[in-house]
């Protein structure tokens, strides 16, 4: 039977704050996928697979004391001040935009599945579930995940690298901020060496390279002059290493590769040029702050295991 809209919106509204509750659950990827409205709705009730991936959600409130004047709803030990309630409101909204969350029978609604959810969770409580091992082994993890997340923002949320630093740093390894190079190949492959070598001969005395190409490649590239085109990385090994040393126009000598015997030459080559320091400083700024990161948590690291005796069962581990 199909789900009627105001079914839709209560369904997707349960399942859309059960994945609020859990930062990272894949559930929430599928959530557009499932409720897309079946003819083509309108851009602005659309909601993308980035909006809700990206969604910041408040954690789930710690159990409570009895009602209180902010207190907006209690589930036996549960409660949810109206602050906390609209925080949720305002996570929602940065997924479903469209939703009005200022309408009453809509924040009833939000307030609804939330309550329905604390009363699942206080069930299953009862009945051993939030006991066994592997729910306590997840919150477990859970819980360390975010220690050490919180523990990384805080070490490194003042841990940047400067434009100037950027500057030494381009300076110092400006040989290598290079962009990428493409090259404009042609090849002849055939079977025997003793025929590559004639062809070789044929091509150092004057012979047009494409035109003999056509006469003797077994390449699939062989109607075409054995032209490939620009190409940004060797097919295989054996050929970057023969078009490493050329210029453009140089034949290459007969090398061994895949399909058995090959020549190649150079046509023209372009790129590979060092790039000035405008057009990758953000580059380097954005991957040497990750380093400059990494290393402060390290340094962190260490300082902690001087002060916390580890031990490893070496033994045990090979078995």
């Amino acid at each position: 039977m199909p789900v009627l809209k105001d079914q839709r919106t209560r369904i997707f509204c349960f399942i859309l704050i059960l994945a609020m509750a859990a930062p990272g659950c894949d559930l929430i990827k599928s959530i557009k996928e499932y409720f897309q409205e079946p003819a083509n709705p309108p851009a602005s009730q659309t909601v993308t697979a980035k909006e809700i991936a990206t969604v910041k959600t408040p954690a789930i409130p710690a159990p409570a004391s009895p009602m209180t004047a902010n207190t907006l709803a209690r589930v036996g030990g549960w409660s949810i001040t109206l602050e906390e309630f609209q925080e949720r409101l305002d996570a929602l909204k940065e997924v479903v935009p469209e939703y009005d969350i200022t309408d009453l029978e809509a924040k009833k609604l939000v307030l609804d599945e939330l309550i329905n959810q604390q009363v699942l969770v206080l069930g299953a409580e009862k009945t051993g579930l939030s006991r066994e091992k592997d729910i306590q082994a997840a919150v477990e993890e859970f819980r360390r995940t975010l220690i050490v997340r919180e523990v990384a923002r805080q070490l490194t949320e003042n841990v940047a690298f400067s434009e100037k630093e950027a500057r030494a740093f381009y300076d110092e390894n400006q040989a290598e901020m290079v962009g990428p190079a493409e090259w404009h190949v042609r090849e002849i492959v055939v079977d025997a060496k003793d025929e590559a070598t004639r062809i070789l001969t044929e091509i150092l005395n004057g012979a047009d390279f494409a035109e003999t190409a056509k006469l003797y490649s077994t390449s699939e590239t062989a109607g075409k002059g054995g032209d490939l085109g620009f190409i940004t990385e060797e097919p295989f090994p054996q050929m970057g290493s023969a078009l490493l040393p050329l210029e453009e126009g140089d034949v290459s000598s007969v090398f061994k590769g895949p399909a058995g015997y090959y020549i190649v030459k150079l046509e023209e080559k372009k790129g590979g040029n060092v790039l000035g320091f405008d057009e990758i400083k953000k580059d380097i700024m954005e991957s040497q702050t990750l380093m400059k990161q990494q290393q402060v948590i390290l340094d962190h690291l260490e300082q902690l295991k001087k002060d916390m005796e580890i031990e490893i069962n070496e033994p045990l581990l090979s078995q």
